[in-house]
């Protein structure tokens, strides 16, 4: 049973780059193949997709953020 975890950005960064390592491929190309169903819906290759959707999602905020960092200071 998956378990939920919190993760920073950087994790979360550093598990996408373990993915491309373990396939041999870019999250970006992966996830192209992956939407044209090239790749079939393996649990791994799900949860590489997940993480990769959780990224997406998550980057614009972490740019806001940095920039009211920048203002604050």
């Amino acid at each position: 049973m998956f378990k939920p975890q919190r993760l920073t950005f950087d994790e979360l960064s550093e598990r996408l780059r373990t993915y491309e390592r373990r396939y041999g491929y870019s999250t970006i190309e992966f996830y192209r193949r992956y939407q044209n169903g090239e790749l079939g819906d393996d649990d791994d290759l799900m949860m590489w997709a997940g993480l990769y959707h959780l990224y997406l999602t998550s980057l614009p905020v972490r740019q806001f953020m940095q920039r009211k960092e920048l203002a604050v200071a």
